[in-house]
């Protein structure tokens, strides 16, 4: 067998497999949820019940914790913000900015001796954080952001 017909079998293969696996992914039905999670990594939603819907399928997504967290702050559900930062932080606690966003929040709240643990803890795993720091400067003199 010469080098070229040994190519074009290489190639026939090649499509056969390619074919195959077009014709096997087509017959899979594309669920509603696949769709929505692409939109969730691609472009994600702004308003809350987007981004709840999201979170629902990808319950680890610290970023969409976030945004969510942002959006309950705006909307004062305080609760469900700190709620949702320290369910980030169970995911990693080692996430300086959550524990900032948290210590604002608990700033505003009233709560300096926690807001200061919350900047100190950022400060540990971010040393040169300026967030942190003023965040720890707001809370020993009482100032909420």
């Amino acid at each position: 067998m010469n080098e070229r017909a040994r190519w074009g079998r290489l190639l026939a293969i090649a499509a056969l497999l390619l074919a195959l696996g077009i014709s096997a992914r087509g017959l899979r039905p594309v669920r509603d949820a696949d769709t929505f999670a692409a939109v969730c990594e691609l472009n994600p939603p702004r308003e809350a019940a987007g981004l709840e819907r999201c979170l629902a399928l990808q319950p680890r997504d610290i970023e969409i914790m976030l945004d969510l967290g942002a959006l309950y702050e705006a909307n004062a559900a305080f609760e469900r913000a700190e709620a949702l930062y320290r369910r980030a932080l169970a995911v990693d606690t080692k996430d300086s900015d959550v524990h900032v966003r948290l210590g604002h929040l608990l700033l505003r709240r009233g709560d300096r001796a926690a807001a200061a643990e919350e900047a100190r803890s950022a400060l540990m795993y971010h040393p040169r954080s300026a967030r942190a720091s003023d965040l720890l400067s707001h809370a020993a003199h009482g100032a909420a952001r």
